[in-house]
């Protein structure tokens, strides 16, 4: 592993069923499928404040971040990646971690 991408988020109110469901079904296998991310596990939070995002997920990466990220971007842009209604991008954060 050589870097993990969070992404930190929180959906639409009321659609957390189906952003669960569609995160889980479509979207990690779909990112699993870039060269470079090798897994993802999904964690949701337990104790936090309400501006505070719901759901974490950690992708390990394998190679350039840079690299992964903008592919990821761009399968995001074009179509080749499915995109759901109850994700709220203006409640998603995306960062990348390096080992120390």
């Amino acid at each position: 592993m050589t870097a993990r991408l969070m992404v930190f988020a929180t959906p639409h109110d009321g659609m957390d069923e189906e952003y669960n469901r569609w995160y889980t079904d479509v979207h990690i296998p779909e990112v699993l499928t870039i060269p470079g991310v090798v897994s993802c596990e999904r964690h949701r939070l337990d104790r936090g404040g309400p501006d505070e995002e719901r759901y974490l997920a950690v992708f390990d990466l394998d190679g350039d971040p840079a690299t992964i990220l903008a592919e990821l971007r761009a399968r995001s842009m074009d179509g080749r990646m499915t995109m759901s209604t109850a994700s709220d991008p203006a409640r998603t954060r995306v960062t990348v971690w390096s080992p120390l």
